[in-house]
C-alpha cells in the first residue's frame, strides 16, 4: 500500500506545447502529461518541448517516440545521444513522373550549448542564471526532430532546451505573425526561428566565457593563484569552440538540404520565398561564424594571459634568485668579518703564547741563587724553527698555486701498482715455465 501511495504522489512527466492560437493571432504554450500515445493527438502545427529527465533512455520507448516523427532507429541509440552535433533528413515522395511530389519530410539535428556561471559584476548580458550548484557550468544538449506531411502539417520535438527557450521562441513567432506568417507548405518553415534561438544561446555561451577571461585580465593575480582559474576557463572555451564548429556544419548541411527541397516545391513556393529563405539561412551561418571567431578570440586571449603569467613567474624567479644571492653575499661578508675577528684574536694572543712557550723550555732556568740562566744551546731552537717555518710557508704557497695539478697527479698515481703488475706479470710467466721443465 505504501508503494502504491508513493507512486500516486510522484510527479508525472509533462511536455510543453507551443502552438498557434485560434485565429492565428499569436502563439500559446500549453502543458500536458507526456506519454508516447499522447503524441498522436498533437496539433498540426506545434513545437513540443520535453525536458531531458522525461526523455526516454536509449531503448524501445525512445525508438517509439522518434518513430512518430519518422526518425531512423539508429538516432535513438547512445552513440547519437552523446555526439556534439549532427544533421539528417529523410524525404518521402509519392507518385511517378509528372505526378511525383513530396509527401513527407523528416529532419533530425543536434546542437549543444555550454553555459558557464554568470559573473557577479559587469556581466555582458542581463539574462537569467542557467547554472545552479557548485559545478560552475551546465550543458544543454539540444536535440530537434521534425515531421512534415503534405500539404502543410508540421510538428517539431525539442529535447533538453534551456528553460526560457520556449518563451523566446514564442516571442520570435509572435513577431513573425505581425510581419509575415509561416508558410507551412515549406518543410523548413519552422526551422528558421529554431536556428535563431540557437544563435541567441550560442551568443550567450560565448560571452559568458569571455567575461571570466576579462576578469582574469583585469585581476592580474599572482602566478600561483591564476593557473587554476585559467585552466577551468580554457576548458570551457575549447568546448564552446568545438560545439560552435559542429553547429555551423549542421546549419550548412540544413541550408543545403533546404535549397534542394525548395527546388522540388517550385509550384508551392514562389521564387521570392525561396531566395529569401536561402539568404536568411546564409545570414544565420554568418552569425555563427562570427560567434566562432569570438570564441577563438577568447582562446587566444587565454593563451596570451598564460604567456604573461609565465613571463611574470620567470621574472619573479629571477628576482628571487637575485635576492637569494644577495642574502648569501651578506652571509659571506658576515662570515668574512667573523674570520677577521678570529684572525685578530689569534694575532693578539699569538705573541704572548709564543713567548710563554719559549720561556717554558729548558733553554731558560733559574739558578740556585734565584738568578735567570740562559742555555748556551739556544741557537739550536732558532736553527730548526726558522727553516721549518719557511718550508711550511713555501709548501702552502705551492699548494695554493698548483692544487688542481697536484690532485690530478694524485688520482693518476693510484693506478700505477696495477699498471706495474700488468707489465711484470707476462715477463715472469716464461721463467716459471722454464723452471718447471725437467
Amino acid at each position: 500500500m505504501a508503494i502504491a501511495s508513493k507512486n500516486e504522489t510522484a510527479p508525472r512527466p509533462s511536455m510543453h506545447i507551443l502552438t498557434p492560437s485560434q485565429g492565428e493571432t499569436g502563439w500559446v504554450i500549453e502543458t500536458e502529461d507526456f506519454t508516447i500515445e499522447a503524441l498522436t493527438g498533437l496539433p498540426e502545427h506545434c513545437y513540443v518541448f520535453l525536458d531531458v529527465i522525461n526523455y526516454p533512455p536509449p531503448g524501445p520507448r525512445r525508438e517509439m517516440l522518434l518513430e512518430h516523427f519518422g526518425v531512423p532507429k539508429f538516432v535513438a541509440n547512445r552513440t547519437c545521444f552523446e555526439l556534439n552535433g549532427y544533421f539528417g533528413s529523410k524525404p518521402t515522395y509519392s507518385g511517378q513522373g509528372t505526378t511525383k511530389h513530396l509527401a513527407s519530410y523528416t529532419t533530425w539535428f543536434r546542437c549543444l550549448v555550454k553555459m558557464v556561471k554568470k559573473v557577479k559584476v559587469d556581466a555582458s548580458d542581463d539574462g537569467p542564471e542557467y547554472v545552479m550548484g557548485q559545478k560552475g557550468y551546465k550543458w544543454f544538449e539540444m536535440s530537434f526532430f521534425s515531421k512534415w506531411n503534405a500539404p502543410g502539417k508540421c510538428q517539431v520535438l525539442c529535447v533538453d532546451t534551456p528553460p526560457d527557450f520556449r518563451e523566446g521562441l514564442k516571442q520570435l513567432l509572435g513577431n513573425r505573425v505581425q510581419t509575415r506568417a509561416l508558410n507551412f507548405r515549406d518543410p523548413f518553415a519552422m526551422h528558421a526561428d529554431l536556428i535563431d534561438q540557437i544563435v541567441v544561446y550560442s551568443d550567450i555561451s560565448v560571452w559568458r566565457v569571455r567575461d571570466p577571461v576579462r576578469e582574469l585580465e583585469k585581476a592580474r593575480m599572482r602566478a600561483g593563484a591564476i593557473f587554476g582559474p585559467i585552466h577551468e576557463v580554457s576548458r570551457h572555451a575549447i568546448h564552446t569552440a568545438e560545439i560552435l564548429e559542429a553547429t555551423i556544419d549542421n546549419v550548412k548541411e540544413m541550408q543545403h538540404r533546404q535549397t534542394a527541397i525548395h527546388d522540388t516545391l517550385c509550384s508551392h513556393l514562389d521564387e521570392t520565398y525561396r531566395e529569401q529563405a536561402k539568404d536568411y539561412g546564409q545570414f544565420q551561418i554568418s552569425l555563427l561564424k562570427g560567434l566562432k571567431l569570438r570564441s577563438d578570440s577568447n582562446q587566444e586571449r587565454l593563451k596570451n594571459e598564460i604567456n604573461l603569467v609565465c613571463s611574470n613567474m620567470k621574472l619573479w624567479l629571477q628576482n628571487a634568485v637575485t635576492h637569494t644571492c644577495q642574502a648569501f653575499n651578506n652571509l659571506a661578508r658576515q662570515d668574512n668579518s667573523v674570520m677577521k675577528s678570529i684572525a685578530l684574536l689569534t694575532m693578539i694572543f699569538l705573541p704572548a703564547t709564543f713567548i710563554s712557550a719559549l720561556f717554558s723550555t729548558t733553554f731558560f732556568n733559574f739558578g740556585d741563587d734565584g738568578s735567570w740562566e740562559v742555555s748556551g744551546k739556544l741557537w739550536i731552537y732558532w736553527a730548526t724553527t726558522v727553516p721549518a717555518t719557511i718550508v711550511i710557508v713555501v709548501l702552502w704557497e705551492l699548494w695554493l698555486a698548483n692544487s688542481d695539478a697536484i690532485i690530478k697527479f694524485l688520482k693518476g698515481s693510484q693506478s700505477w701498482p696495477r699498471t706495474l703488475w700488468e707489465k711484470v706479470k707476462p715477463s715472469q710467466s716464461p721463467a716459471r715455465e722454464t723452471i718447471a721443465q725437467p
